[in-house]
């Protein structure tokens, strides 16, 4: 894992499941990432739980959650 490296928000989720689908889907593809709730089992209903991800990986990052945000939208539109 990258050391003394700047981390941003990639994006903040409702709940802790899907930021932590979208967590491993990154793990997959060797973008690390950190829960900021993830102690917490989800329960912040104010603010959600952020993903966060190094900012050299934000393009990298981008791309799959847009492609997984895709992905989902279609398999909804053949339902």
């Amino acid at each position: 894992m990258k050391t003394h490296e700047k981390t941003i928000v990639l994006h903040t989720y409702p709940d802790m499941l899907e930021a932590k689908m979208i967590q491993d889907i990154l793990q997959e593809n060797n973008i690390d990432s950190f829960l900021n709730d993830e102690n917490v089992m989800g329960m912040d209903p104010v603010g959600g739980t952020e993903l966060r991800i190094f900012e050299e990986d934000k393009e990298a990052a981008e791309k799959i959650v847009t492609a997984r945000r895709k992905s989902t939208d279609e398999t909804v539109k053949q339902a």
